[in-house]
């Protein structure tokens, strides 16, 4: 229910369509239940082995920040145009509330998980939802005297954390801004029953970090500087001053990166250059020290200090799980574009995770061991798009990591991995036909047999085993440089992008002596690829293609129109079928035929050829392939 809610709720039909199609293949649900269900596709391969952490994902609009409520029950999501509030088992959107359009807000949860207040500073004020009826409760003015915003000189920059009094009637934000070009952190509070102010604190000492925290009656909050921790202790209202609790050990090197503490353990977490550290100030001690390979961010524990994920920048997610000797790696969530930096927010009772990165939230499960993923080719260290190609009768189909050096052929009626081939080359390209293997790469053709008879499976084989070797007998690319191919449908053509320094292009050969028949300039580097009939090779962004003729000849060159016929591209369906934005690929009347899993929804990387759908993004492990039933 939780790993298909997406699709259950929108079209219940689809429990037996697609929520246990795509089931993974060793789950209880799919065990139980394949035999009775009817599905209108079928996936050839590319299913899960068994369920992973992830179990939910929303595209939306972009996120700002998010807050779990104490019970874990749900997630306040801060965008600039409005807070969404969702529930923290689906992600299922509850609420909407809309507001000016702001970067610097931040919304907080009351203890009982009844009502969200958002504080802003664009239109001065802080404003409190129910969360059953949806309706405003009060708006609160914010404070211009006392600072920190009624002094000139004073530039406020953002709200970082927040706290509830026991009642639920007083909340605290924190803030960090800059006073005559130096840091500066305070803490504001306001009583949201009679909307008004109750007092602003600037720390005068060290740097406020996250989180504040209500214990008792009271609020504390953590200020950090150079080898110490200084706990501080002060009322909701102006009835309590405010008192120094405790100074404790820290690092001399804690440094101006981001900061988060854990105050029932009083762990200190932060980032130092491409580093992240826990410090343990009660025995003064490193529980942790992780060094990435870029900038690292966006801090989060759990409130037991069992769990501890620290975002990145191309390198995903890292969850630690609390051991006796530190914090050990749990689970590396990857992410899909190695240009996105993803935040985590671990939920209170540590058992959830939601991750945010531009435009889309994903809902992870934290607990219970993680099934290491299928056996397929390892991805190379740089691009890790994929090729592929089916064989005329599509009963087999080619795959590999462009810039790996393995392939694998595939038989699809039964979606058993038929042969794995070490090529010990760079693999640009890859064709099958029905007895043999064709791959491209590092300026020659090599092609290997498949093994005999339907029984065979998972064999191996190497460049050793190969049956012919063509080399193109134009100057070939340096060995190991990574270039773009396409073999035409036919066999008989190959176009390849020409080496930047070599000028830059598209060159054109015979597949069966090696032969240069024809070469163009091209602006850049993009792979080419032949139409489905042979007859042209799209190349240079798709501006451009290359009309062939019969035989070796090339009759000209053309820019690309705009009139390109439906189902000509190979992402393109030529029965009809189409893929919608929310997942659903549709047939020609526009059924739904199979609901796609978020982590399947790969924008333009797909092929259709004949009733089969490949999805081959490159966070996929191995492609996924589908078939449309008649």
């Amino acid at each position: 229910m939780l790993g298909s809610f997406e699709v259950i709720s929108t079209s219940a039909r689809h429990i037996y369509h697609s929520a246990i199609s795509v089931s993974p293949q060793t789950s209880i649900v799919r065990e139980l239940y394949k035999q009775y269900i009817h599905p209108l596709a079928r996936v050839v391969r590319g299913l899960p082995i068994s369920w992973g952490p992830n179990f939910a994902t929303v595209t939306d609009h972009l996120v700002v920040t998010a807050v779990w409520s104490s019970c874990s029950r749900f997630i306040a999501v801060e965008r600039p145009d409005n807070t969404g509030v969702l529930d923290g088992a689906t992600l299922e959107r509850l609420h909407t509330f809309e507001h000016p359009q702001s970067w610097d807000g931040w919304s907080s949860l009351s203890p009982d998980g009844r009502s969200l207040t958002r504080i802003n500073d664009r239109d001065n004020r802080t404003t409190t939802w129910d969360l059953q009826t949806g309706g405003q409760i009060s708006a609160t003015p914010l404070a211009l005297d006392p600072p920190p915003l009624s002094h000139h000189s004073f530039v406020h920059s953002w709200y970082f954390s927040s706290a509830h009094s026991m009642d639920g009637k007083i909340v605290a934000f924190a803030y960090m801004g800059s006073k005559n070009d130096t840091p500066v952190t305070g803490i504001s509070t306001y009583n949201l029953i009679s909307g008004t102010h109750v007092y602003s604190h600037h720390a005068s000492e060290g740097q406020i970090i996250a989180p504040i925290w209500t214990h008792g009656e009271l609020l504390r909050f953590a200020a950090v500087k150079p080898g110490s921790i200084t706990i501080w202790e002060v009322g909701f209202t102006s009835e309590h001053a405010l008192a120094e609790i405790e100074s404790l050990p820290a690092p001399d090197d804690t440094g101006s990166g981001e900061h988060l503490f854990l105050p029932t353990l009083s762990r200190l977490a932060f980032t130092l250059d491409e580093s992240v550290l826990i410090w343990d100030a009660r025995d003064s001690k490193i529980l942790l020290n992780f060094v990435g390979s870029g900038p690292l961010g966006g801090l989060s524990f759990s409130s037991d200090g069992r769990f501890f994920a620290c975002g990145s920048r191309g390198q995903g997610v890292h969850l630690w799980k609390e051991s006796p000797t530190g914090y050990v790696l749990h689970q590396k969530l990857v992410s899909r574009s190695a240009d996105d930096w993803i935040t985590p927010y671990l939920s209170p009772d540590g058992e959830s995770m939601i991750t945010s990165k531009l435009r889309e939230t994903q809902l992870w499960h934290t607990t219970g061991p993680i099934d290491p993923p299928p056996s397929v080719p390892p991805q190379p260290a740089n691009r890790t798009d994929f090729v592929l190609a089916f064989s005329p009768d599509k009963s087999f189909i080619a795959t590999g990591r462009l810039g790996g050096e393995i392939a694998a052929i595939v038989d699809l009626k039964s979606g058993d991995l038929r042969l794995m081939i070490d090529t010990g080359m760079v693999v640009c390209d890859l064709g099958v036909t029905g007895s043999t293997a064709i791959v491209v790469g590092e300026g020659k053709i090599v092609t290997w047999n498949l093994p005999a008879g339907d029984c065979v499976l998972n064999a191996e084989a190497n460049i050793h085993d190969s049956v012919r070797t063509i080399v193109f007998d134009h100057p070939p690319p340096p060995p190991g440089w990574l270039h773009f191919a396409s073999i035409s449908p036919d066999f008989n053509h190959l176009a390849i992008t020409r080496e930047e320094d070599r000028g830059g292009g598209v060159d054109i050969y015979d597949a069966s002596t090696g032969e240069h028949l024809f070469g163009i300039p091209t602006s850049d580097m993009t792979p080419p690829w032949f139409t489905r009939d042979g007859r042209e090779v799209w190349c240079d962004s798709n501006e451009q293609k290359i009309i062939m003729g019969g035989g070796s000849d090339v009759i000209r060159v053309e820019p690309v129109g705009r009139d390109a016929p439906s189902g000509g591209h190979l992402w393109e369906s030529a029965h009809g079928h189409e893929i919608t934005d929310d997942g659903w690929i549709l047939d020609s009347r526009k059924k739904r035929v199979m609901w796609l899993p978020h982590n399947w929804r790969v924008e333009r990387r797909r092929r259709w050829d004949g009733r089969f759908l490949v999805l081959f993004g490159r966070e996929l492990p191995e492609p996924v392939i589908i078939e449309m039933y008649e």
